[in-house]
């Protein structure tokens, strides 16, 4: 079965550091009336929230505080997906418009992508533009 979840209806499981599905889902989101993102995850997909660093949490919030859990979620997929910089690029650029239709003041939401903007280009640079697992 695979169940369809919007930004109000994602699942929380796990133990505090994770969240996981235990189905198959199809996650959607309405960017304009034209334009849907889809991202599939499979049964038993975990992620880790929002890449913040414990000594951050004070100042960013915990890493799947709910207003970064749809955020990171699309990022985490578009990230494993990417097979360019171009897709990394794209990635982060829905990551910032998620935090900002979650209500994430603009300090936060640019400090967080930049974050992943710089992180995504030194991955992409280590690895010699080569997909990592």
């Amino acid at each position: 079965m695979t169940d369809h979840y919007g930004p109000e209806t994602l699942p929380v499981c796990g133990d505090g550091t994770y969240l996981e599905f235990t189905d198959a889902a199809v996650c959607h989101h309405r960017f304009s009336p034209l334009s849907t993102m889809l991202i599939a995850v499979s049964e038993g997909y975990r992620y880790d929230g929002a890449s913040i660093p414990r000594w951050a949490w004070r100042i960013f919030g915990h890493p799947l505080s709910p207003e970064f859990r749809w955020a990171s979620l699309f990022h985490d997929k578009l990230c494993e997906d990417a097979m360019s910089i171009e897709a990394r690029t794209h990635a982060d650029a829905v990551f910032l418009e998620l935090l900002r239709e979650a209500g994430v003041s603009q300090w936060r939401r640019l400090l967080m992508w930049a974050a992943v903007r710089l992180y995504g280009i030194f991955i992409w640079r280590i690895n010699g533009g080569k997909k990592t697992a």
